[in-house]
């Protein structure tokens, strides 16, 4: 998955045999794309909008709302595009998919072209789509006030002393919400439709079988397109990898992922004590953060800009710093402020860099599959004695991944059960995957791997954080080998 205010995202479990794709209308004929201009950018989970290369182009398809029930109607799919620059070396086209859910992907194309090895933007036409419900396919909404849509809530992490119960209240309005403001089209956004899209998206397109790379979240996307059209598939590359089988158990790995991650910016803290005070060695650095969210927890800080410093923020920034080494920084801001008890920064700076609101459509779309993907508990009892267990195995996210989500509340019932990896098909799976990765962590990915059989090979790279590094040779080269040969490592 991907995230908001730095952060969000992922997936989960299951092995077996593929539900067979689900009758609908006819496929799109070849060639029933208009290129053209593209709409304007949409805004990302920290409300910038995603910038634009020059070189996309749009188009719009319609695909049926309801695969199981065509009459239902249609809804429209924004497409993108950047052509290879080499058409004389073109072997076909990429589709390019970010995390999530909830995220726009159209742009993506363009984010990718500037770091993807040249052999292969040589070779593939890159293609991108906001998915159903997201952005400018037929988006769906919540109407939420700014007050729900703080970037903190988007981790349930329990009251200080361990309590739920705002937890409860808070992911009933959402459910409640989201429900009142798009009907039952909310019931019709999940993985399994996306992936019934892609291959509309094949098929308009005019390709017999397709390559695509996704990332976190989207990397469920490639697993449930790879499972449900194996003979569509072309090369399936799932970089920082969710565990098969739907959302609800892969969110529980975060907190997992956090402890394999944590390391990493305690040492980069640590290596810089003479100037941030907060611990000479990775085991006082985690002392230190155990120690200020919970006098943070006990007495918050108000800052210059008007909000209040709290534990839960500082966990909530904490957890989204890790999910790249680039925001290490971030963190020790936050930190400094906690240890400090400053309302500004150190040197002066305003605290604007810290996380704020989601956009209420990334929370509509994300809340959408996360629920349609799999069947949640009712009880919330189950989320008490969940998140009580989490807080007390894993003390740095305190009980954050056990606890509910709008999935207890939610309107609509899964239509269908969770797609299951179906190892019959060839061998067109390539995973990359860090060592170290707190929203999707290298046992999920393992999972995936032993789900697929030998249709799958995976690369792990000794890294910190949540998505590979293309231009690091340890991806690049088998990267590229396998998008240009087909040859995936043993």
């Amino acid at each position: 998955m991907t995230v908001t205010g730095a952060a969000l995202l992922s997936a989960a479990l299951a092995l077996g045999a593929a539900a067979p794709p689900a009758v609908g209308a006819p496929a799109a004929p070849a060639n029933a794309l208009a290129w053209g201009t593209c709409p304007t950018p949409t805004p990302n989970a920290n409300g910038v909008p995603y910038p634009r290369d020059p070189r996309e182009q749009c188009a719009s398809l319609r695909v049926p709302r309801d695969y199981q029930h065509p009459g239902r109607g249609s809804i429209t799919l924004e497409i993108s595009r950047i052509r290879t620059a080499d058409p004389a070396h073109r072997r076909g086209d990429l589709v390019v998919v970010p995390g999530g859910p909830g995220g726009s992907g159209l742009d993506y194309p363009g984010q990718m072209a500037s770091v993807l090895p040249s052999a292969v933007l040589r070779s593939y036409d890159l293609i991108g789509f906001d998915e159903r419900g997201v952005g400018n396919s037929t988006p769906v909404r919540c109407d939420l006030p700014a007050t729900e849509r703080a970037a903190e809530l988007n981790y349930p992490f329990p009251a200080p002393d361990g309590s739920i119960t705002a937890n409860l209240a808070h992911a009933r309005t959402i459910a409640d919400d989201c429900a009142a403001a798009s009907g039952s089209y909310l019931a019709d956004i999940s993985t399994a439709n996306s992936a019934r899209d892609l291959d509309r998206i094949r098929a308009a397109l005019g390709d017999p079988t397709i390559s695509y790379l996704g990332n976190s979240y989207a990397t469920y996307l490639g697993q449930v397109y790879a499972s449900l059209f194996p003979t569509r598939a072309d090369h399936i590359v799932l970089d920082s990898t969710v565990a098969p089988g739907g959302m609800r158990e892969g969110i529980g790995l975060f907190s997992e992922g956090a402890a394999d991650t944590f390391p990493a910016l305690a040492s980069y803290l640590a290596a810089r004590d003479d100037a941030l005070h907060l611990g000479a060695t990775p085991a006082a650095v985690r002392a230190t953060y155990l120690r200020l969210t919970a006098e943070l927890d006990r007495s918050p800080l108000p800052l210059g800009d008007g909000r209040t410093l709290t534990g839960n923020a500082l966990r909530a920034l904490t957890y989204s710093s890790l999910t790249h080494p680039s925001y290490y920084p971030l963190a020790a801001l936050g930190w400094q402020l906690a240890a400090t008890r400053t309302t500004t920064p150190p040197g002066g700076h305003s605290g604007s860099a810290l996380p704020r609101v989601i956009p209420d459509n990334f929370i509509a779309a994300q809340d959408a599959v996360v629920c349609n993907d799999s069947a949640w508990p009712r009880d919330p009892a189950y989320y008490a004695a969940r998140t009580a267990a989490d807080r007390e195995r894993y003390p740095l996210t305190n009980g954050m991944s056990g606890n509910v989500w709008p999935c207890a509340f939610w309107h609509y019932r899964p239509s269908e059960p969770p797609v299951r990896p179906n190892p019959d098909g060839p061998r067109d799976i390539l995973i990359l995957q860090n060592l170290q990765d707190p929203d999707t962590p290298y046992s999920g990915a393992r999972q995936a791997l032993h789900a697929f059989g030998h249709r799958a090979a995976m690369v792990t790279i000794d890294a910190a954080g949540h998505g590979v590094d293309f231009t690091d040779p340890r991806v690049s080269a088998p990267f590229t080998t396998f998008m240009l040969t087909g040859r995936l490592p043993a």
